[in-house]
């Protein structure tokens, strides 16, 4: 009976409540704040496709004695690649008007280094690191010119720019978590050899790391392509 009543509340203040809800994610209604918002969510599912799990593939695939610290010299060469890119996107960006233009470049750029990495299982660290500044130079540029192109958008922007602004920040902050979550178990049970699945595919091999490798370029491209449905910005 409390339950029933509980249940009861609840539902009663939820409704009560409901016009507020729906007016909060209006922002949606325009199809230019949607599309910005799916393909930034889509981007950074690529991102954290991959950068969760760099330790695991210096510590399985490129077997060095510090995973760790490898890891995160990669990470810095990321850090590194992306500052000078991210100032100087965001002023051409600026000065000649276009947005897109920047964000294909930059997104297309983090698919060709991930591609790379699907294709080859790259074991060199040399490479690997050259790699992870290229990937930085197109993860500055995109971040840079995303957040001006986010702002172009915005569909109210004298009223309710903060609520919205902090709506379209979901498209950054809920793919960190989805892509660690849903991608862990793949990569384990596909890089544990003796499973058969699709004809004469089985797993192991390495296999875990070309699947999130290739999802994560697979989100890009997508986050690349859609692009092109924003209309109000060039």
């Amino acid at each position: 009976m409390v339950l029933f009543l509980a249940s009861g509340i609840v539902t009663v203040q939820a409704a009560r409540r409901l016009p507020a809800l729906m007016a909060f994610f209006q922002a949606f209604r325009s199809n230019d704040f949607f599309w910005t918002f799916a393909t930034r969510a889509l981007v950074t599912l690529g991102i954290f496709s991959i950068l969760p799990f760099m330790e695991l593939y210096f510590r399985d695939v490129v077997r060095v004695p510090d995973a760790g610290a490898a890891s995160a010299f990669w990470l810095l060469a990321v850090i590194a690649g992306a500052i000078i890119p991210s100032m100087i996107g965001g002023m051409l960006s600026d000065r000649t008007g276009r947005r897109k233009l920047f964000v294909y470049i930059s997104s297309a750029m983090q698919a060709v280094v991930v591609s790379v990495l699907l294709f080859g299982l790259i074991r060199s660290l040399t490479v690997l690191y050259i790699l992870g500044i290229l990937y930085g130079i197109g993860y500055g540029a995109y971040y840079a010119v995303d957040w001006a192109l986010a702002c172009d958008v915005l569909p109210n922007r004298e009223e309710a720019a903060g609520r919205d602004m902090a709506l379209w920040h979901v498209s950054f902050t809920l793919p960190q978590v989805l892509a660690p979550a849903i991608l862990a178990g793949f990569l384990h049970f596909l890089n544990q050899p003796g499973h058969q699945l699709l004809g004469s595919i089985t797993t192991g091999h390495d296999l875990g790391f070309r699947f999130i490798f290739g999802s994560a370029a697979l989100w890009f491209i997508l986050g690349t392509v859609m692009v092109s449905r924003i209309r109000g910005v060039r």
